[in-house]
């Protein structure tokens, strides 16, 4: 490989690092491999880097407190082939690349290419790397010519300005590929075996990650409930490299087309994955539950499961709903289930936790992978089975960790903030719905009584979004403060190590206190581990909340100059958003198409005002617009109002 050499790298320590280009292409961060500190390159430092390059930095040698730097030395390329669209500058063909990451960079194409369409996207190979003496990149055109959708280009660039590592490295392949696929004796000694309890798992029809297992069977005053968890810690050790990049990723990301796994496929779909017929390795949460749905005893240790039946929400739906279609063997398991979960829901009424039953859309896509209709997916009582019963474990397991005055990571979720609170009752007000409560004393009861009083109302999908509004986001901590949405004064995840990062921190601490072993989790350790945790799953949400807008712009495109009715859902002083719910989309009408009229926003009452119609739009408000454009840059769709 031809050095780049930019500085004298004798003179100046040397620090080896995995280059991060910022979003616009203009520099980025150099991240140390030794101790991941951040070295921030600017634009002119870089030396040609490209996004995930490995490469030798000299620090700037300045008084800031913010580490600056220079790359002297691209050791190693992550990029290979380049995509993008092909334009002519006077005789030369040059690449424009479909990343914003990439940068400005100037790429000369040597390939000989008569025909080309401006608008479709080709696919190249790097023959050359820029360098001081030659600032451009040289590629050829590959044999193959990408048929790339535009989700699939939006996709590419999203996950890129996210930093989300979507592919394991080949240091990590031949990690995984060198793991048995046996359970040996020894991993056997010290667990409890469970291998003729009727385990069943239930989950979606795509899933192939299967993480829990349940089993039930009636005692004297109640129930014993089994939640077996995969014994993902037996395979992942602390600091290893498939530890490290779990962390890296935080969690699984789950969106429409693709699902971005925190581990890789031969642990995550094989290994520990609890798949029918075949032993698997657990960490069992075995609870007593009486007929009032509050678990009375609970013990928790290492086990090995042979799950008898990998079953789906749907199937399970229908066996509740008609019991003789349910196979013999699993009739007492599938039964005592649907009776747990029942005296669970009776206490969860009980303890006041929010009851929120918001509409999620499913998107429909054609043979050729495009969107075509978005449907409602029904929540089942097959699904509640399943939540209700991780709930309990999570609780009982976070009570064990507080008893035993243990490490943890707690998963906590505060009460509203006051400003937050007060625009609830503002909205509540404006469509006369009163909620006589004060802030010092409003607890998750109240809230949960609140949609229960009106959940008859004909604004109720609308009175659910603005309570989900007012809550504060959930996140992971080391410190305790209750759980308000689920009331609950201890709450952690522990049922899904294979796709969530804390919970595989919570099984390493539960595994070394029943091994009698000492964990080397400090606090310091678990603070960053918590924040970091948080900030991954803000990216995961954000990921696919802006996947899920782009299908739903795509779809409007189909519908543009068609008239729906909808529901005003929010007000705002440029305008009012709006809830087709026959196809599922929001929009907006911008002040500008309410009239002719000036209308002035009114905070307290969340209204827009004609100043000289006296014209009101509030929430709840039933309106009749066309569909008039869609910005697929903004993800924006706009709407006109029909008077």
């Amino acid at each position: 490989m031809k050095k780049n050499k930019k500085a004298n790298s004798s003179v100046a320590k040397l620090y080896k690092c995995v280059y991060y280009k910022n979003f616009n292409g203009q520099g980025g961060v150099a991240i140390t491999k030794e101790d991941l500190q951040k070295i921030r390159i600017g634009e002119f430092d870089e030396l040609f880097a490209l996004d995930k390059d490995e490469v030798d930095v000299v620090l700037h040698q300045d008084n800031s407190e913010v580490l600056t730097g220079t790359i002297v030395d691209i050791v190693k390329h992550n990029t290979f082939n380049l995509i993008g669209y092909i334009q002519k500058f006077k005789n030369q063909l040059l690449l424009k690349v479909a990343k914003n990451r990439f940068g400005n960079y100037l790429v000369k194409i040597n390939s000989k290419i008569d025909n080309f369409d401006r608008d479709q996207i080709y696919n190249f190979i790097i023959k050359e790397y820029p360098s001081i003496d030659n600032p451009y990149f040289v590629v050829e055109l590959n044999s193959k010519i990408l048929d790339v959708s535009e989700d699939e280009i939006y996709l590419d660039n999203l996950l890129a300005e996210s930093g989300l590592p979507c592919k394991f490295n080949d240091e990590i392949n031949l990690f995984i590929k060198n793991l048995s696929n046996k359970i040996k004796k020894k991993d056997l000694l010290d667990r409890i075996d469970l291998r003729d309890l009727n385990f069943v798992t239930i989950d979606g029809k795509d899933a192939k990650d299967f993480d829990d297992a349940l089993y039930c069977e009636t005692c004297v005053d109640g129930f014993k409930l089994y939640v077996a968890i995969a014994d993902v810690s037996h395979y992942v050790k602390e600091d290893d490299l498939l530890d490290k990049e779990a962390l890296l990723r935080g969690n699984s990301v789950y969106l429409p087309k693709m699902v971005v796994p925190m581990l890789p496929e031969k642990l995550s779909n094989n290994l520990c994955s609890l798949k029918p017929n075949e032993d698997r390795l657990v960490l069992c949460c075995e609870m007593n539950i009486n007929f009032s749905g509050i678990v009375t005893e609970y013990n928790i240790y290492n086990g090995v499961i042979n799950s008898k039946s990998r079953l789906t929400y749907d199937v399970v739906q229908q066996w509740l709903n008609e019991l003789s279609f349910c196979p013999q063997n699993l009739i007492e398991n599938i039964s005592n289930l649907f009776l747990v979960y029942k005296s669970l829901i009776k206490n969860k009424k009980l303890r006041g936790a929010i009851n929120l039953e918001l509409a999620e859309p499913s998107f429909i896509f054609d043979k050729n992978n495009n969107i075509i209709d978005l449907q409602v997916v029904n929540r089942l009582e097959s699904h509640k089975i399943i939540e209700e019963c991780m709930l309990a474990a999570n609780v009982s397991v976070a009570d064990f960790l507080v008893k035993h005055q243990l490490p943890c990571l707690f998963r906590i979720h505060d009460k509203p903030s006051q400003e937050k609170f007060k625009k609830l009752k503002d909205f509540l007000n404006s469509i006369a719905i009163k909620f006589d409560i004060s802030y010092e004393h409003l607890t998750s009861k109240d809230m949960d009584d609140l949609l229960e009083k009106t959940s008859d109302n004909i604004n109720f999908a609308i009175i659910q979004q603005e309570v989900l509004r007012s809550m504060q986001l959930a996140i992971y901590t080391t410190e305790n403060i209750g759980h308000f949405g689920l009331s609950y004064k201890n709450y952690l995840h522990f049922t899904s190590p294979i796709r969530r990062y804390p919970d595989l921190v919570i099984h390493r601490v539960l595994k070394n206190y029943l091994n009698k072993k000492k964990l080397s989790l400090s606090d310091n350790n678990l603070t960053s581990i918590a924040s970091h945790t948080s900030f991954t799953e803000r990216r995961a949400e954000s990921l696919e909340r802006k996947m899920s807008s782009f299908y739903k712009c795509q779809l409007a495109q189909k519908y543009i100059d068609k008239e729906y009715s909808g529901i005003i859902t929010s007000v705002v002083n440029f305008g009012v958003f709006v809830y087709l719910p026959d196809i599922m989309i929001d929009g907006l009408i911008h002040v500008s198409e309410l009239g002719k009229d000036y209308f002035v926003f009114d905070d307290k009452l969340q209204v827009l005002v004609g100043k000289r119609s006296g014209v009101k739009y509030n929430g709840g408000q039933n309106v009749f617009v066309i569909i008039d454009k869609v910005d697929m840059n903004q993800l924006l769709i706009s709407f006109k109002l029909i008077v």
